[in-house]
């Protein structure tokens, strides 16, 4: 009976896919990763999308990560199927940004959305009201002044009471406020950087402000900063990391961190802090966050005084790059600011607010969409093929098609058996027939993966990496898994057997046994609901169905998105479990999720993999200084992890979406990661 189920669920998933055309691909990023902290969450001219990983997210995974969700925030799926019409969609509408979202926020403290609560819808709404010293310039992602005023100086060696210290200095724009009126300082950035450090914050904080590197920062005048390093930083660590710190107003802040520190141990320390109420901080963004009802709608309205208004930025096809304030700065770099332009904008905000209305379901917001309730709807993973389809041609829509920065993946709870055994991973690996699965029954709709860079990052994917299961027939699969498991001391009562034609498998592994002669467990995959999303339910479905075959008691456990996090980045109770990350341009988050130091509780390593090869090869990374010795590391790294299979990569999106042209109109709408990587262009989009 069970058999039979699931395969009425695997019939349900692939008309959904196939016959309703309408459900949008959801939530890789859901969560993120921002090993290099979110540039569109920094308040710079450029937008440029998140990176991190990461986003540094952090890309990003997301960036942009980042691993968890605040128990008291609704689920997902119990967010209302219809909204009441939010604040601004009346008859004031034109100077509203109306923008629909699939998921309720957790948190709109933003030292939890970079710790314990780095889920992308906290990001979509969250982002943008911090400044950060760096940031990257849209399109073309240079790394280019924000905050600071010029690039730092070098890093240099110096002697500090007899210890020795790498130093640089960092000059910084004058008349950049916060909302209230104080100007922001290099006291600021030194009070965000010596917060995180003192308090050991959590989930993307040590990824950004790492602790084995960051010593402390000085702030020399209100416009002049200087930060020490214990030891030489790379690219990972600096221009990348810490550079892009989003900086938090300190007289807000002193107060509440000074009550928090006296709260018991660290962890209940960091638990005051991520619960404080913080709607009344000031922002330096182009918006501040107004209000949020629960389920219903976030608010954000325009600042008045936002520093980079009216900033016009110029780029040219010769790399340069030029961005001129009026009666502000003027900054110029990459070569001569003259010739060919290949971008111009003038930054806003040109709405008087934002509205992020929140929907029940994919359907309900593509819905909405397409009646023109809303301009945009950010979802990590764009629009499906089939509504791509419904929507051309579609009056006052228009659709756009950009690469994806984010993997969907399967990973294993190293902490127990079987999941530690290498050949297990790899026999798992083998059985799963991504190309059937993304050509055959997703039509499409998805790509295989087999690295932890998708493709769409030219400059960082290794394209050789081991493929372990491309191009076998399910005979082969089943063949493979078994050579696979019988070589790490595996046994059967009775061995799985493919039919002559090798279709199918006519008889069923049985009494599967492990090397140490005990029964394997049953394990369960957690993985999101067909509701929330088909695409990786239906994997999860096939999963369960082909390590079963074999003889793998194996059970998708099909579920709502926030209790999965929960289960495997709070509490690390779980076999295996399929979800997403949204991934930064540079790469260290290959450190983040995969370094043995990040294995803890709310670490980004929840499955716990621990490796002192690969530890080796990521410490690498993050003291290296040159790009190009940087990018043979990463190559050398996803060619490890393809073969060790801490995670399987399962496939990637092309990014779909779609906007209101009849209403908006964005300077650029080509760019990796699309607009959803940017949140919008909240500060630039305009009305018609």
């Amino acid at each position: 009976m069970l058999h039979t189920n699931k395969f009425l669920i695997i019939l349900v998933l692939i008309m959904a896919l196939l016959v309703l055309a309408g459900c949008t691909r959801e939530v890789v990023t859901e969560v993120v990763v921002t090993a290099t902290p979110d540039p569109a969450a920094a308040s710079a001219p450029p937008a440029a999308p998140p990176t991190t990983a990461a986003r540094p997210p952090a890309v990003e995974a997301t960036a942009m990560p980042a691993a968890t969700a605040a128990p008291a925030a609704p689920a997902a799926t119990r967010a209302p199927a219809t909204v009441a019409p939010a604040p601004g969609a009346g008859d004031d509408a034109d100077s509203v940004y109306q923008i629909g979202i699939s998921a309720d926020l957790t948190t709109t403290n933003y030292w939890a959305y970079l710790g314990p609560d780095g889920t992308i819808w906290n990001q979509y709404v969250l982002g943008g009201s911090k400044p950060s010293l760096y940031t990257y310039s849209a399109q073309r992602f240079d790394w280019v002044p924000s905050l600071a005023s010029d690039f730092p100086t070098a890093l240099a060696e110096e002697q500090v009471d007899g210890q020795t210290f790498w130093t640089t200095e960092v000059p910084l724009k004058e008349g950049v406020t916060w909302s209230d009126g104080a100007a922001v300082t290099a006291e600021d950035f030194a009070f965000t950087a010596h917060t995180v450090a003192e308090m050991q914050l959590s989930g993307n904080w040590p990824s950004i402000v790492d602790p084995e590197y960051f010593d402390h920062a000085e702030a020399l005048g209100p416009h002049d900063l200087k930060i020490y390093f214990k030891q030489k930083p790379g690219l990972a660590r600096w221009q990348f990391s810490l550079a892009f710190m989003p900086i938090f107003p300190s007289a807000y802040w002193e107060p509440v961190v000074a009550d928090a520190m006296q709260a018991g141990d660290i962890t209940e320390q960091q638990k005051v802090l991520y619960a404080h109420d913080s709607s009344d901080e000031p922002t330096a963004g182009g918006y501040g966050l107004e209000k949020w009802e629960r389920g219903a709608f976030a608010e954000k309205i325009s600042n008045p005084d936002y520093y980079f208004a009216d900033t016009v930025v110029t780029q040219y096809a010769s790399g340069a790059y030029f961005e001129n304030k009026p009666g502000g700065h003027e900054f110029g770099a990459f070569g001569e600011t003259a010739g060919d332009k290949s971008l111009e904008y003038t930054v806003g905000p040109y709405a008087d607010s934002t509205i992020y209305s929140i929907y029940g379901s994919q359907d309900a917001t593509v819905l909405a969409l397409k009646k023109g309730d809303i301009d945009f709807m950010l979802n990590p993973l764009g629009l499906s093929r089939g509504l791509q389809e419904q929507l051309q041609g579609e009056d006052g829509l228009t659709v756009i098609e950009n690469p994806n920065n984010g993997v969907r993946y399967l990973g294993f709870n190293f902490r127990k058996e079987p999941m530690s055994s290498k050949e297990f991973r790899q026999a798992v690996a083998t059985l799963i027939d991504k190309e059937f699965l993304t050509s055959t029954v997703l039509q499409g709709v998805a790509l295989p993966m087999y690295a932890m860079v998708p493709p769409g990052n030219r400059a960082w994917y290794n394209a050789e990496v081991p493929e372990i299961g491309k191009g076998m027939s399910r005979a082969e699969r089943v063949a493979r898994s078994v050579e696979l498991l019988k070589s790490a001391g595996f046994t059967w009562e009775t061995e799985p057997r493919v039919s002559e034609d090798g279709r199918f498998v006519e008889q069923r592994g049985e009494g599967l046994k492990m090397p140490n002669g005990e029964p394997i467990p049953a394990i369960d995959i957690l993985a999101p609901s067909p509701g929330y999303d088909p695409l990786r339910s239906t994997f999860a479905i096939w999963i369960e169905r082909w390590l079963n075959e074999v003889g793998i008691p194996v059970h998708a456990d099909l579920t709502g998105f926030n209790l999965i996090v929960e289960k495997v980045f709070d509490q690390q109770d779980f076999d295996m479990w399929i979800l997403g990350w949204g991934l930064s341009l540079y790469p260290d988050y290959l450190e983040s999720f995969f370094h043995s130091r990040h294995s803890g509780l709310q670490g980004h390593n929840a499955g716990g993999y621990n490796n002192p090869e690969f530890d080796k090869l990521a410490d690498g990374l993050l003291a290296e200084t040159d790009v190009e010795a940087a990018r043979q590391l990463v190559f050398e790294m996803q060619a490890f992890l393809a073969e060790d299979l801490p995670y399987v990569p399962l496939f990637d999106t092309p990014l779909v979406e779609a906007y209101r042209s009849d209403r908006v109109e964005y300077p650029y709408t080509h760019s990796l990661g699309g607009l959803q990587n940017a949140a919008g262009l909240t500060t630039l989009v305009q009305f018609k």
